[in-house]
């Protein structure tokens, strides 16, 4: 088994959603406490919802809510539109998939399109290519949204942003929520960055901090970006998700490619050896 090609018999496909839905999908404690996070919220923005787990699970707590989930992936996009048919006739609320890439509007006013590097693999595509996790990308031209376009005042919203390293040209595509208050961010934050940019974790922090947004630590590489009206209360937040965004940036910068590229795909193969397995 490769790194990034799986025998014949072993679709990708059926592996995310083991990943996603299984009994040992990563994010199973985040979902343990995703009840208190929603508490409250009338808006879901799932960014880069791949099949749609997050989307499952807020429509599993929500009641009455407009759910938005935006995947570029047409492969995975397909997915996740069949599996929101089949949730949304279960709850109260209104799914809406949107097959597109997030971005910012300097990306728009370059282009109404963007191009997207998938891989028609289990690793996930992005904006542009992460050589350590694989060999297989392939561009694709795709629509380009801001999460401004989903903006509405004044809904309680949260948007989860899961985009490869891109998270911070989300965040700029969503100036309107995070002025308007109402808005919380829960994002991973990739230690390589923003490739194509040439942005860090750290540059996330930054931007932060200018935009009066307080961070906090949840799971792993997960973080949950919050209004905060205290100057203070903010900037300790951030103080205190600065050592391990900085061990990140440092990680990219200073480790040589080839143990970083030796890291990622020794820890893909373990996962599929566990999927295959069980």
């Amino acid at each position: 088994m490769t790194d990034s090609r799986m025998d014949s018999n072993m679709k990708y496909q059926d592996y995310l959603a083991w990943t996603y839905f299984g009994e040992q999908a990563l994010d199973q404690l985040e979902f343990s406490r995703f009840e208190d996070l929603l508490s409250g919220v009338t808006r879901f923005i799932d960014v880069g919802a791949s099949h749609g787990v997050y989307t499952f699970h807020a429509n599993r707590i929500l009641s009455g809510a407009t759910i938005i989930a935006i995947e570029a992936d047409p492969e995975r996009f397909d997915i996740l539109k069949e599996n929101a048919r089949k949730w949304s006739a279960k709850s109260s609320n209104t799914i809406q998939c949107v097959n597109a890439a997030a971005s910012d509007e300097m990306d728009r006013l370059a282009a109404p399109e963007i191009e997207f590097f998938r891989t028609g693999t289990q690793i996930s595509g992005g904006l542009f290519t992460v050589s350590e996790r694989s060999d297989e990308y392939r561009a694709a031209i795709v629509p380009l949204v801001c999460v401004d376009d989903y903006f509405e005042e004044p809904a309680s919203t949260i948007v989860k942003i899961d985009v490869e390293g891109a998270e911070l040209r989300v965040l700029k595509g969503a100036i309107r929520h995070i002025e308007s208050g109402t808005t919380r961010f829960f994002t991973e934050i990739s230690w390589w960055g923003d490739r194509g940019r040439g942005t860090s974790p750290l540059d996330v922090l930054h931007f932060c901090l200018k935009s009066s947004l307080r961070v906090d630590r949840r799971l792993r590489s997960d973080y949950l970006l919050s209004p905060d009206t205290r100057p203070l209360a903010r900037l300790w937040s951030i103080a205190r998700c600065l050592p391990p965004l900085l061990l990140r940036t440092i990680y990219n910068v200073c480790v040589p490619i080839r143990v970083r590229t030796w890291r990622e795909r020794h820890e893909n193969r373990r996962r599929l050896s566990r999927f295959a397995g069980s």
